[in-house]
C-alpha cells in the first residue's frame, strides 16, 4: 500500500516538458489605479474541487496518459471528507449571529479546514510526501489555469471587464450601473463546474503594482466595500512588524480618502482631507501628545539564535540588549531611539514588559508615517518632499529593510 522510498517522485522528462508543465497558478496583471464598483468573485475551495471532480491523485496521473476515471483515487477520497465538512460549516456560519461564541467557533473550523485542504494540495508533489507525484501537482495547476482563462472569456462575453485576477479569484466591473450579478455567477458555475461566490463588492478599489517577495508574488491593493469594510493586501496595515500607531494612522487615512460619493470626489475632497490627516499624524509624532506606551513598538521574530547572526539588525541589537536572553522563535519588541547612530547597538532600545515609552527617534517615525501615506496616496500624486527634504537610509523604506533582513536571515539558516 505504501510506496517504497525509491519510488519515482520526479519523472524523467525533457526540458521542454518540464518548462511546459512546471507552472503554478495564473495571474492576470492588475489595471493599476482607482476603480469604482468592482466585484470580486472567488471560487470556493477551487483546488480541492478540481481534485475531487477530476479524480486527481498520486496514482491516477502518470506521463502523457489521461487521468484514470474508473477508480476513485486516494487523494480525492481524503479531500472530499474535509471539503464537505468545510462547506457544511460555511453554510452554518451564515445562520449564526456574528457576535456569538458559536459563530467564532464555526469560523475557526472553517479556517482550519481550509488550511488542511491547502496542505493536501500543496504537498501533492512534495518530496517529503511518501505518495508524492509531481505530475499530479502540475495537473491541478494546469486545470486551475484553464478555469481562469475560461472565466476571463465568459465575463468579457457578458459585458464585464476583468481588472485583475489571481489563481482562483477575479475582479470585474462594467460601465453601466447594473447590480444584478446572478447571471455571471450562474454562468461561471455552470461552465466551469465549480462553486463561485461574491467575495467582496467594492465601492472603491485601488490596484497597485504587484510586489515580488522572495519567490512569490504578493497581492497589493486596498479598497472599501459598500458595507464600509476596508479590505487591504500587501500594505503596512497587514504587516506584523509595523507599529500600532502607523497601522491606526493608515486605517484612518483610508477611511478618510474613501469617504466620498464617487471617484472624482476622491481625487479632490478625499485627497485633500487625507493630506490634512498626514500633517496631524506628523504633529503627533513630533510632539508625542496622545501616544501610548506601545504605539511605537516594533515586533519582530528572532528566526535563529543570536550568536548565529552575522549582522546587527535592529531586532538583533535589541535582543542583545534584552535582560531576558531571548531565544530562537521568540518575538523581540523594540523602539528606534537613534537610527543614525554609528553603533548599531545604540540605534534601538528593547521594550521590556514593565518598561514605559522611552525617548524615541522622531525623524525615524516621521519617515514611517510618510511611507504609510505614500503607499496609500502615491497613485494620487502624493509628494513626501513637502514634509521631508530627505529620505532616510538611502531612500529605502524601513519595512523594505526588514524584508531584506528576513531574506538574509533565511540564507544564513540554510548555510
Amino acid at each position: 500500500m505504501i510506496p517504497s522510498r525509491d519510488n519515482n517522485h520526479e519523472h524523467i522528462r525533457t526540458v521542454e516538458q518540464i518548462v511546459s508543465g512546471d507552472k503554478g497558478g495564473m495571474i492576470i496583471s492588475p489595471q493599476i489605479g482607482l476603480h469604482e464598483d468592482v466585484l470580486a468573485l472567488d471560487y470556493d475551495s477551487e483546488y480541492a474541487n478540481l481534485i475531487v471532480n477530476h479524480n486527481i491523485s498520486y496514482e491516477t496521473v502518470w506521463g502523457e496518459e489521461a487521468v484514470n476515471q474508473q477508480n476513485e483515487g486516494l487523494l480525492p477520497t481524503i479531500v472530499e471528507r474535509f471539503l464537505k465538512r468545510r462547506l457544511y460549516f460555511k453554510r452554518l456560519l451564515k445562520e449564526l449571529p456574528k457576535d456569538s461564541i458559536e459563530h467564532v467557533s464555526c469560523e475557526q473550523r472553517v479556517n482550519s479546514l481550509k488550511n488542511i485542504l491547502v496542505c493536501l494540495y500543496g504537498s501533492t508533489g512534495s518530496l517529503w510526501n511518501r505518495y508524492g507525484n509531481v505530475l499530479a501537482f502540475e495537473e491541478i495547476n494546469r486545470l486551475s489555469r484553464e478555469v481562469l482563462i475560461k472565466t476571463k472569456d465568459i465575463v468579457q462575453q457578458l459585458g464585464y471587464e476583468p481588472v485583475y485576477a489571481d489563481t482562483d479569484s477575479v475582479f470585474i466591473k462594467r460601465a453601466d450601473s447594473a447590480r444584478d450579478y446572478s447571471q455571471v455567477i450562474y454562468t461561471l458555475s455552470k461552465e466551469t463546474g465549480l462553486s463561485i461566490s461574491i467575495d467582496y463588492h467594492y465601492k472603491f478599489l485601488v490596484l497597485l503594482p504587484l510586489e515580488a517577495d522572495e519567490k512569490i508574488v504578493l497581492k497589493h491593493y486596498f479598497g472599501i466595500t459598500f458595507d464600509n469594510e476596508l479590505v487591504v493586501r500587501g500594505i503596512e496595515i497587514r504587516r506584523h512588524d509595523v507599529p500600532a500607531f502607523i497601522k491606526r494612522f493608515q486605517t484612518q487615512l483610508l477611511y478618510t480618502l474613501f469617504d466620498c460619493k464617487d471617484s472624482s470626489e476622491i481625487l479632490t475632497k478625499g485627497y485633500e482631507n487625507a493630506l490634512l490627516l498626514v500633517t496631524q499624524a506628523i504633529d503627533t509624532i513630533m510632539t508625542g501628545e496622545g501616544l501610548d506606551d506601545k504605539d511605537l513598538v516594533i515586533s519582530k521574530l528572532l528566526r535563529q539564535d543570536i550568536q548565529k547572526y552575522r549582522s546587527l539588525f535592529p531586532h538583533v541589537s535589541a535582543a542583545i540588549q534584552s535582560r531576558n536572553y531571548p531565544l530562537k522563535g521568540e518575538t523581540i519588541q523594540y523602539i528606534y531611539t537613534d537610527s543614525k547612530h554609528n553603533n548599531p547597538l545604540c540605534r534601538v532600545t528593547p521594550i521590556e514588559d514593565t518598561q514605559s515609552l522611552p525617548r524615541y527617534d522622531k525623524e525615524k517615525y516621521k519617515e514611517m508615517v510618510l511611507d504609510a501615506a505614500e503607499t496609500v496616496l502615491g497613485f494620487f500624486g502624493f509628494d513626501r518632499t513637502i514634509y521631508s527634504n530627505h529620505k532616510s537610509n538611502n531612500g529605502k523604506r524601513w519595512y523594505e529593510e526588514l524584508k531584506e533582513q528576513r531574506v538574509r536571515d533565511i540564507e544564513t539558516e540554510t548555510l
